[in-house]
């Protein structure tokens, strides 16, 4: 079931549309959580081998650089980073796991990745290379959130950066930014870098493999800002 229902008038509280009017869930959000990030194809970040029943269709991830974008391209996007290949131990370690007591559609937690760079790196669609180096990619824990819908399905995902840029071997990145450090395909990460945010749409108009965000017409209507990938934010 797709849900579409408007934003509350105060803009600053237009995600408030994910409390679902005060209902409170039928189903365990923290079991059901558990059971989503144990899945192997969540842990190793294979996301094509999580099974599509999870999702609902009006699904999006936002990160600090990366989105909003809906289910479809986003396993897309991950299929171009092939990172089973590069990082085939990889595992997201996700802990602490806790209720938004605002809101009983969200869990928060966080994740600490760990992984190995045995295999060699290649960003499908881009001359973007790197040869196994072996060594070893700890990121900073990182906080995750997901919200899920009254049917007890996905619909919203998103991380942040760093708890503590200090931590780990990746030079506080995070995520595939971290594993891309680890790599030697050291990327900018930060939001509201003109540069990145020029190459992020220039990637988006010539319908680069690998994209950052969805177009605006596959976004879904619950979801009201404009601002993509590295933009700042507008509301």
């Amino acid at each position: 079931k797709t849900h579409q229902r408007l934003a509350t008038e105060d803009p600053s509280q237009w995600l408030d549309v994910l409390k679902w009017d005060g209902a409170e869930p039928d189903f365990d959000v923290l079991e059901l959580t558990k059971k989503y990030t144990s899945e192997p194809g969540y842990r190793s970040f294979t996301l094509r081998e999580i099974p599509t029943d999870y999702y609902a269709e009006d699904y999006i991830f936002r990160g600090p650089v990366v989105g909003p974008i809906n289910r479809k391209d986003l396993v897309d996007s991950n299929n171009c980073f092939a990172l089973e290949k590069a990082f085939p131990d990889l595992d997201r370690q996700p802990f602490g796991f806790a209720v938004d007591p605002e809101n009983p559609f969200r869990v928060l937690f966080f994740e600490r990745w760990k992984a190995t760079h045995t295999g060699d790196f290649s960003l499908e669609g881009t001359p973007i290379t790197a040869p196994a180096t072996g060594k070893q990619s700890i990121s900073p824990i990182m906080p995750f959130s997901i919200t899920f819908n009254p049917e007890g399905k996905i619909i919203y995902e998103s991380l942040t950066t760093a708890v503590d840029r200090f931590e780990g071997t990746t030079m506080g990145k995070v995520a595939v930014f971290g594993l891309l450090e680890t790599a030697g395909v050291p990327l900018d990460n930060n939001v509201g870098n003109p540069i990145l945010v020029f190459q992020q749409k220039l990637n988006r108009f010539f319908n680069g493999k690998a994209q950052i965000y969805s177009r605006a017409e596959d976004v879904p209507a619950w979801w009201k800002s404009k601002a993509v990938g590295a933009e700042l934010n507008d509301i």
